[in-house]
């Protein structure tokens, strides 16, 4: 399978997204005048700061249903905050620069409904989106190393120690957005976050970073539904997608047609799930070089429900000696915390290329229910590594084993499932390849099966010592 043969499961769906048009406000007699930032002082390609000029051609066609328009050359800003009812459109040939000076972004602390508080240095920050656009075909330079600790990727650590434009591009609170065609370099930390929003279309979003690049997740999206991701091509230093839910859930994502290549997650339901991933479907996805394909983590007491991830190509890789295909894992945080959920979960037409191993575990006190996984075909080009040392992941370095933590990350097998009720396998194979394997096809414990559970393979003899 590769990404020019994908066929789009979802097709239909993404045409009917782009039917609906975003409605807007009647555009203002003079706007076109009023809306272009050269009408305020901004001169592209003259190497002084934008900000000021750019801020007021938005002042001015926010609500109007107005555009402003970058044209072709390079913008250098700080702080922009887009405005409801308008379109903020970078042409062919535009590159809107941050400008490497913190002053320039200034901090912003937000209250959350459940009493907690964030502070944000965001670089484009779009509050109560309504009926808005950003479009391409232009692109956003980041400026990721000038932000970051000097000789960043020499020091060894994992984040920078200085503060950062993150994310760069936020929206908030909205509804009717469309985000599309747009292109993101070398981002100081994460590139573009969706929250508490309903009814987002994101399309032809092109993400590039550094794999060694810290925090520099690609799509991130919060409390959110209905939202319609097709076209992503992203290759970053974190996750891919990541999906957290704090005061409501993910519901209703679709992600269609897309390559995601990540230093960590490739699509991750991430930690900081209290409430958890609902209704969503993953299909038609190239996933290259990553240490996680699908990264499952429910240890915040969310409930993850009705997902399901179809028509995919997995290959691990990168940096990390321990990879994972598929990972579904159930523990928490805390030793006082609910048990959160994983149920009625689809891996279907997914192939497979690595070197490590799929772990699928809940825990005897929360039990996956109801997994199903169908025409699945594990490929090992490269030959397995050694699964008998190190430990499970947790989805963040601060989190502790807990004394009832379940830890199946050193069976010698391609897959590994425990504490699961309903577990169905169909056509699920494994074919070693010339180097064989020293591995078992699967292991289990505490399974509960719906029919033959059994793991085919391998094609080869398995190979002794």
């Amino acid at each position: 399978m590769t990404h020019q043969h994908l066929i789009t499961a979802t097709k239909a769906a993404f045409l009917l997204s782009c039917a609906v048009p975003i409605s807007m406000p009647a555009v203002a007699k003079d706007s076109d005048n009023a809306c272009n930032p050269e009408t305020h002082g901004a001169v592209p390609n003259d190497g002084k700061l934008d900000m000021v000029a750019i801020q007021a051609a938005i002042d001015a066609c926010g609500g109007t249903g107005g555009i402003v328009r970058l044209s072709a050359g390079e913008w250098h800003t700080g702080l922009l905050t887009l405005r409801p009812a308008m379109e903020f459109h970078l042409a062919a040939g535009a590159v809107l620069t941050l400008v490497p000076d913190m002053k320039l972004y200034p901090e912003r602390i937000v209250k959350r409904p459940d009493g907690t508080v964030e502070d944000f240095h965001t670089a484009i920050h779009a509050p109560d989106a309504r009926d808005l656009v950003i479009s391409g075909p232009g692109r956003i330079e980041g400026n990721g190393e000038k932000f970051w600790d000097a000789n960043f990727y020499e020091l060894g650590i994992p984040r920078s120690t200085l503060p950062r434009p993150a994310p760069l591009l936020s929206i908030s609170d909205c509804s009717n957005v469309s985000i599309s065609g747009l292109q993101f370099n070398n981002i100081p930390a994460y590139a573009l976050s969706i929250n508490r929003c309903e009814d987002v279309r994101l399309v032809d979003i092109t993400i590039r970073n550094d794999p060694r690049s810290p925090n520099t997740d690609g799509i991130q999206i919060r409390d959110s539904a209905d939202i319609f991701i097709t076209r992503a091509d992203i290759k970053t230093g974190d996750d891919g997608i990541v999906l957290k839910s704090r005061l409501a859930p993910i519901d209703n994502l679709v992600v269609t047609d897309s390559i995601i290549e990540s230093d960590d997650a490739a699509i991750k339901f991430g930690t900081r799930s209290e409430v958890g991933v609902t209704n969503s479907i993953f299909s038609d996805i190239v996933i290259r070089n990553s240490r996680y394909g699908i990264a499952i983590f429910q240890i915040d007491g969310g409930a993850h429900l009705d997902n399901r991830f179809h028509n995919m190509l997995i290959e691990t890789g990168g940096r990390h000696a321990r990879q994972y295909p598929i990972f579904i894992d159930i523990d928490r945080r805390e030793p006082d915390d609910s048990w959160g959920r994983v149920e009625r979960l689809t891996f279907s037409d997914i192939d497979i290329k690595t070197t490590g191993a799929s772990l699928l575990a809940g825990n005897a006190n929360a039990p996956i229910r109801d997994l199903v996984l169908s025409d699945i075909n594990v490929n090992l080009p490269n030959g397995e590594i050694d699964l008998s040392t190190g430990r499970k992941p947790r989805g963040s370095v601060t989190i502790a084993a807990q004394e009832d933590s379940a830890d199946y990350s050193r069976q010698s097998a391609h897959f590994a499932f425990a504490h699961i009720q309903g577990l169905v396998l169909d056509n699920v194979s494994v074919n070693p390849g010339a180097k064989g394997t020293k591995r078992q096809p699967s292991f289990m414990n505490d399974v509960t099966a719906v029919g033959n559970v059994d793991v085919i393979g391998p094609k080869q003899p398995i190979m002794q010592d």
